[in-house]
């Protein structure tokens, strides 16, 4: 059975510059993918961790598109400017890069890292509620969810 990654935890950036991924998401990206991951953001906002074999999917899916529009060309540069290949140590910690650590924010700060599914997601806690959870999660946007998810189910080769 295929686990995911999911909800979240708390987390510190230690004197080295590291963190320590959890132990639940690290056994998932170590049995499922191995230790290697691809660090990026977009924004210089959050960082985001891949699984390497899960990036290179979505770099796969980009090589075959034929006429880049800029959006890609953008998402393609971002991406890079902000990306590094890491490897997990045996202790499950993480080497976040200086000037990533610097523009999220996550030098002497409560992290928190969240699952998404075949993911993981690293934030400052506070710069996260204050972009994301201001607001409320309306009745429209969980029917807008609900419409997409049922649209991929449907689609042939979904599983």
């Amino acid at each position: 059975m295929t686990k995911r990654f999911r909800g979240s935890f708390v987390l510190r950036v230690d004197d080295r510059g590291r963190i320590k991924v959890p132990s639940q998401y690290h056994s998932i990206l170590v049995d499922q993918f191995g230790s290697q991951l691809y660090l990026t953001s977009l924004n210089g906002d959050r960082v985001y961790l891949y699984p390497l074999s899960v990036w290179e999917k979505i770099e796969q899916s980009i090589e075959q598109i034929m006429m880049r529009s800029p959006e890609i060309e953008e998402y393609i540069s971002r991406t890079s400017y902000w990306g590094n290949e890491i490897e997990v140590d045996p202790r499950g910690r993480v080497l976040i890069p200086p000037e990533l650590r610097k523009a999220c924010r996550l030098n002497d700060a409560n992290l928190r890292i969240f699952g998404k599914i075949d993911h993981m997601v690293l934030w400052n806690e506070d710069l996260f509620k204050e972009k994301s959870l201001s607001g409320d999660f309306s009745d429209e946007k969980m029917q807008m969810v609900a419409r997409l998810i049922n649209e991929y189910s449907t689609l042939p080769g979904s599983k």
